[in-house]
């Protein structure tokens, strides 16, 4: 009986321990890693809500940009900080594929770090020029069958999900892909604009001010729902393509066995901020959808996304540079 009640009372110190450090945390500047340059989507995003969290805690957010090694650079640097919620990694899609193409990898995307909320859902969409003869996907596949030669499309990266996606519309659509990797979207875009490239795979909000100004066609779009800001483009989905089904995501992680209450405050501040009108609004409008869920329920979703990219990574024998 001695023991068991020691053992009570050691869990309920350590309990109460946690929870009085959550409620002290932060007390000092907050390190925010991203493993991308400034400038891109996944940086804005941060900036925006960092902003935000920042007033929220009344503790400079210093925000560190590391790109480099396909999000390896910056996710291993926050994988070997301390679990005290003053190191965050904000990443994207890429970080539940580095396994799969890199067998280096010094850190395990899953084992070593823990979910604490997904910012936005990123909308992806196939663009080609606006002179294009072709104004559906349809026209697209039909003529490149007739054809019988490879479909060009620029992707952001080798191993990216706009890779993937572009090899999978081939396999679904029965054509040949010859993928062109680029070192940005901006890269894609410009060859697009100057007739280099025949088609595209973009994110939303970088391809929409081109789709906008009339100087690009959209025409479908990665996801099972159709983009708010582009209502009249049909999903993949929509159009027969099954597995062009899944978006990718920006969102928050921390170092593995950062305490609960910290993840669970870090997670109900980052929720509230993306609740906001003038927050959502203002993502919408550039192809970004706000999409906070429990960390939980984020976890589930990484662990579910690692074999899944693992699977199509083999399925089509893609290697990491």
């Amino acid at each position: 009986m001695k023991i068991f009640i020691r053992c009570v009372v050691a869990v309920l110190a350590l309990v109460c321990q946690t929870t009085l450090f959550a409620q002290e945390w932060p007390n000092r500047t907050v390190r925010i890693v991203l493993p991308s340059p400034p400038g891109g989507g996944p940086d804005s995003v941060t900036r925006m809500v960092a902003e935000r969290l920042s007033k929220t805690w009344q503790q400079p957010i210093v925000i560190e940009n590391k790109p480099g090694g396909s999000t390896r650079i910056g996710a291993e640097t926050v994988a070997n900080s301390a679990p005290d919620g003053y190191s965050l990694l904000s990443t994207y899609g890429t970080h539940t594929m580095v396994k799969s193409l890199f067998s280096d990898t010094k850190y395990d995307p899953i084992g070593d770090f823990q979910a604490v909320v997904p910012f936005v859902r990123t909308e992806v969409v196939l663009v080609v020029n606006a002179e294009s003869p072709y104004q559906t996907l349809d026209e697209l596949v039909t003529a490149y069958k007739k054809q019988g030669r490879p479909l060009p499309y620029a992707h952001f990266g080798n191993g990216s999900t706009f890779h993937i996606y572009g090899l999978l519309l081939g396999q679904h659509a029965g054509i040949q892909m010859l993928p062109v990797a680029y070192k940005g979207e901006a890269l894609q875009l410009n060859d697009l604009l100057g007739k280099q490239i025949e088609s595209s795979f973009n994110s939303v909000s970088t391809a929409l001010p081109q789709i906008r100004a009339g100087k690009v066609r959209a025409l479908a779009i990665i996801g099972s729902a159709r983009s708010s800001v582009l209502a009249n483009v049909p999903t993949f989905p929509e159009l027969g393509y099954s597995r062009l089904s899944k978006a990718s995501w920006f969102g928050l992680l921390a170092p593995a066995k950062t305490p609960k209450p910290i993840i669970d405050k870090i997670n109900a501040d980052v929720v509230k901020i993306l609740a906001d009108p003038e927050i959502a609004k203002n993502l919408r409008e550039r192809g970004l959808e706000p999409a906070p869920s429990s960390p939980a329920e984020f976890q589930a979703s990484l662990n579910e996304e690692v074999p899944m990219w693992s699977k199509l990574v083999k399925e089509f024998g893609i290697k990491g540079n």
